[in-house]
């Protein structure tokens, strides 16, 4: 499991001589030289920077706001200037950690936010200047920011829980019921869906079944817009999410999982609500095989990272077995017998054994 981390030569990371000329550089102000070799260090690491490229990181933080913003507009042009242009998305957030909206300019914030996009996570403190100039600039943020501002608030909350939330809550809560672009079924749903009401509701659910009043609610706004068109428009949206993201994501360091290969932790919230006003409106026989792919697809392990999403695995069996029907049960065995997580293959056993009960069925027959 150790391989991606271990392919990376230790030498990409220590260059004591290379550190040293970046501080000789730094205290001759000199920097039209330091963002040449600056540049040059992404380009050979990667634009990955620990070990010494941490040292390097902690260097340029001391350096006084305006100076480390006119770094930053050196550094694009010199990374553009090279052929091909070279990746230093991560060192410019390195660089403009701690300066203010005040004295970042819009053509550096664009471009922070350009870069940011293609990020898993970002400094919640960068992101949030970020975002206060564009709007200044612009009127909104764009929904490529917004949705690494929500990537960003998911893993610091879990993390470091008093860091991120405060600072992006003034422009993640407007936007709430709007799913993060990139990837192609929240696309989709944005713009299908007949009422935000409905994706907001869909973002509440919580826990491994819907709670009563949540399927009240659900139910009855499901009946408002129409059964049929929405859990027709649901299907199609579930069809989707197996689909390569549409704005892929940059893997930030060695590490065991692909970004790219699991979703997007707001927009799996959403998927597990709209999975669960499936299951508490009358269904329809479509229901069983769009929730069956669907399962199949989230379950499916993702090396370094376990099931791509055992919250939507597990809010797909509740599904299926809701439904409580003989094609129902039956793509619950077909499930199970394809080899899954112990957690999710202990769900799957239960239901059948349930459901099967239930319908007066012989599951081995199915």
């Amino acid at each position: 499991m150790l391989t991606a981390m271990l392919d990376r030569p230790w030498s990409r990371d220590q260059y004591p001589e290379r550190l040293d000329l970046v501080r000789r550089l730094i205290a001759a102000a000199d920097d039209d030289k330091l963002a040449a070799e600056l540049v040059d260090l992404a380009a050979a690491t990667g634009d990955v920077w620990r070990y010494d490229g941490a040292q390097v990181r902690r260097a340029l933080e001391d350096l006084p706001a305006a100076r480390r913003h006119a770094l930053i507009l050196r550094l694009v042009d010199r990374a553009g200037s090279e052929a091909p242009p070279v990746g230093i998305d991560a060192l410019l957030v390195a660089v403009a950690a701690g300066i203010g909206p005040d004295t970042l300019s819009w053509r550096a914030a664009r471009r922070l936010g350009e870069g940011a996009a293609a990020a898993e996570a970002v400094d919640p403190g960068v992101l949030a200047v970020v975002a206060e100039v564009t709007e200044r600039e612009t009127g909104a943020v764009p929904p490529p920011l917004l949705a690494v501002m929500r990537r960003t608030a998911h893993r610091y909350t879990k993390d470091r829980p008093l860091e991120a939330w405060p600072r992006l809550r003034p422009w993640l809560e407007p936007a709430a019921g709007v799913l993060s672009v990139g990837e192609a079924w929240a696309e989709a749903v944005n713009a299908q869906a007949p009422s935000r009401e409905l994706l907001v509701h869909a973002l509440t659910a919580a826990g491994a079944r819907p709670a009563p009043r949540w399927a009240r609610r659900g139910a009855d706004l499901v009946a408002e817009l129409g059964v049929e068109p929405v859990r027709a428009l649901i299907r199609g949206w579930l069809a989707l999410v197996p689909r390569p993201r549409t704005i892929p994501l940059r893997d930030p360091a060695p590490r065991l999982a692909d970004p790219n290969t699991v979703p997007d932790p707001y927009n799996a919230r959403a998927l597990r609500g709209l999975v669960y006003l499936l299951a508490v409106t009358p269904h329809h026989p479509d229901d069983v095989a769009a929730v069956g792919r669907l399962a199949q697809h989230a379950a499916e392990k993702v090396p370094g990272h376990g099931p791509r999403s055992q919250m939507v695995a597990h809010a797909c069996v509740y599904a299926l077995e809701r439904f409580t029907t003989v094609p129902a049960v039956r793509e619950l065995t077909r499930l199970r017998s394809i080899g899954q997580p112990p957690g999710i293959a202990g769900a799957l056993t239960a239901a059948i054994a349930r459901r099967s009960v239930a319908l007066g069925v012989d599951p081995a027959r199915l």
